[in-house]
């Protein structure tokens, strides 16, 4: 640990977080770095420290030595408790009971101390702020040299002697049974309210997009609707634009290989059946607004009379067959009599 906070609890019956405590911040090397005497809650704000160590009062515990057998884990902590109970006159059950390593002669450091009243001070501790490492017996953790073992000895106090920095003992009436339900509350509040704050304006801001996305695809849909209405102004209804937009592209294309009568295909495919094989010698063949118009060689041989044959079959083909200068017109016969239409309202104009 880089540093550790002591801190000289007064009796842990009076303890709140807002009593004014000793304590000393030590560096590795057991130097004292910071001393003095505040709040609880101030300390706690104001120290850095990796490890807190709190030493209790003398008046809150009972320390002495007992002889414990060779045994282990459960079995060592009851013959502890069978120790301690002659020397008390509470109910084991109702005591925090800790003790240290046997020595080897079988004698270890053993102490006691209210269990309601070590919960109560350690809840205090953890209100303002501290997650408690070790809670020490004054004589474990500070022993006063040449004190008799049997004698009272002084609590912790200002300015800072060499007590303050004795090394931790490795025991502690810290037993993790009793360690408060919401151990490092204090410490992790600031990170967890940031945390939920953060964690709200997160949701606040993806409902804000979700409701972008949502008018942007509302937008996007309608522009679709528009598009489709003016491709295919046929439709009825528009509900499904882009499926209604495949559907109706899909039979264009399958419709694409049927011509309609004033095609240039069919014209095209009727000019070789009408006008016979042989007889002509074709000049140019043009097309334009659904007429062919067919020019032959002025070498050729004149084309057939406007009376004749080719004339009638394409009458009966539904379509006409004009005689030109240059040879011949073939458009279907409703292209012709549309044009003879205009033609006659045009002279009926003239004066």
């Amino acid at each position: 640990m880089k540093t550790v906070l002591r801190l000289a609890l007064p009796p842990l019956r009076a303890l709140n977080p807002d009593m004014r405590v000793a304590f000393v911040l030590l560096d590795r090397e057991r130097r004292i770095l910071r001393e003095g005497e505040l709040p609880l809650r101030e300390i706690a704000a104001v120290t850095p420290a990796a490890r807190v160590e709190a030493v209790l009062h003398p008046l809150d515990t009972v320390d002495t030595f007992i002889t414990l057998p060779p045994l282990r884990g459960d079995r060592l902590q009851a013959a502890a408790v069978a120790q301690v109970e002659p020397l008390t006159l509470s109910s084991t059950d109702d005591l925090a009971i800790a003790f240290g390593p046997r020595d080897d002669a079988g004698r270890a450091p053993v102490a006691w101390t209210d269990r309601a009243v070590l919960v109560r001070g350690w809840t205090a501790l953890a209100e303002a702020g501290f997650d408690v490492a070790a809670l020490y017996p004054t004589r474990v953790a500070a022993p006063q040299a040449g004190a008799d073992e049997s004698a009272g000895i002084a609590p912790l106090g200002l300015p800072a002697d060499a007590r303050w920095r004795q090394a931790s003992p490795a025991w502690s009436l810290a037993l993790p049974e009793l360690r408060p339900a919401m151990r490092g509350g204090q410490r992790w509040r600031a990170p967890l309210a940031w945390a939920a704050a953060a964690l709200a304006v997160w949701l606040i801001g993806l409902n804000i997009h979700a409701a972008q996305l949502a008018g942007e695809g509302a937008a996007l849909r309608q522009t679709m609707i528009s598009r489709v209405a003016d491709a295919f102004p046929d439709l009825p209804v528009i509900v499904d634009p882009l499926k209604q937009a495949q559907q109706r592209v899909d039979a264009l294309r399958a419709a694409r290989g049927a011509a309609s009568d004033d095609d240039f295909m069919p014209l095209a495919l009727a000019a070789a059946t009408l006008l016979p094989a042989g007889t002509l010698q074709l000049a140019a063949l043009s097309y334009q607004d659904g007429q062919l118009t067919i020019d032959v060689d002025d070498n050729g041989r004149p084309p057939p009379p406007a009376n004749g044959a080719p004339q009638r079959q394409a009458t009966a083909m539904g379509l006409a067959l004009e005689a030109t200068r240059t040879g011949w017109k073939l458009m279907p016969a409703r292209l012709a009599g549309a044009r003879t239409d205009r033609g006659r309202v045009a002279q009926e104009r003239q004066p």
